[in-house]
């Protein structure tokens, strides 16, 4: 299922924000426009398909089979709605995929009608008389995924040098915490745009982050990562390090960033007002026309004399 969100990055000077924002509102009008498969394609195919078997999230062909249309209207538009209203159905979805949930909605009403007209006459036009088949596609779409080599230091490493920006993504997107903060000794403070992601490891697990990375299902993302997408030795390194910073959420000192402002605040003044004395030594003391007042007064007096 679909999870919480990868976002634009880098902070950027203001004339290259606005175009962001502006790309963004541009790339969201085309998209209220698409079509359910324009949609679907755009942002559940990252976590699910229909009829092609389990990825993060579950294979939604025949989905209609199993709950009703107002159901899944309200499901896609806020699970964790449903989840926290007791929803046995939602529920038991969530303990289904250990609590990794897709985020509430960010498309229509009409939209998410679109979409799931979509999966039903898709799921209508699936070929399902071969039973054996069925059984052997729903025991292979239940096999544990294999277990992932653990993560270098190498690697998170260089997912926290890309998440803050100190090194450059190889097609130039965006820095992450432009929009993202991870609540991480290592990493300086990033952005409140979009979600906080100290935890998204424990939420989405390595195939969802993976997801998510490679296509972004958020209408943002989407639109700042449009011709700029990340290479798969980037969404490596950033899993890495999201996963890294995940399991040392609980060893990281609060951060207060109001005794440092102060402290380099008064550094600075200190530094001027040094600069200054140093430079306005050698400047010139008086006022030029108390000079010129001086010579006439004393030629006036010479003159009498």
């Amino acid at each position: 299922m679909i999870t919480s969100s990868f976002s634009a990055r880098r902070q950027v000077p203001v004339p290259g924000a606005l175009g962001l924002l502006v790309s963004i509102a541009m790339f969201s009008n085309v998209w209220a426009q698409q079509s359910g498969e324009q949609i679907f394609q755009t942002t559940c195919t990252a976590c699910h398909t229909i009829g092609g078997g389990r990825v993060v999230g579950p294979d939604l062909a025949g989905v209609h089979e199993l709950r009703s249309q107002e159901w899944l209207e309200q499901f896609v538009q806020s699970p964790q709605t449903m989840i926290n209203s007791g929803d046995a159905e939602a529920v038991a979805l969530a303990a289904d995929y250990a609590g990794i949930m897709m985020p509430d909605a960010v498309i229509s009403e009409q939209q998410i009608r679109d979409v799931l007209n979509y999966i039903k006459d898709q799921s209508a036009g699936l070929q399902s008389t071969d039973q054996t088949a069925d059984s052997e596609h729903a025991t292979a779409a239940v096999q544990p995924a294999p277990i992932a080599a653990p993560a270098s230091p190498e690697d998170i490493e260089a997912g926290q040098a890309m998440f803050q920006g100190t090194i450059r993504f190889e097609n130039d997107g965006a820095a992450c915490n432009a929009c993202h903060d991870v609540r991480n000794d290592a990493v300086i403070g990033g952005g409140i745009l979009a979600a906080e992601l100290t935890t998204v490891f424990s939420r989405m697990g390595v195939a969802g982050v993976k997801a998510i990375l490679g296509q972004a299902p958020f209408p943002v993302m989407q639109a700042a990562y449009a011709d700029k997408p990340l290479t798969d030795a980037e969404v490596t390194a950033l899993v890495a390090f999201l996963e890294y910073a995940d399991s040392e959420e609980y060893n990281q000192l609060p951060r207060d960033y109001g005794i440092g402002l102060f402290l380099s605040g008064a550094v600075g003044a200190a530094i001027l007002f040094l600069f200054f004395g140093i430079f306005w030594r050698s400047r010139r003391t008086g006022a030029i026309n108390q000079k010129i007042y001086d010579r006439q007064v004393t030629s006036v007096v010479e003159d009498r004399i």
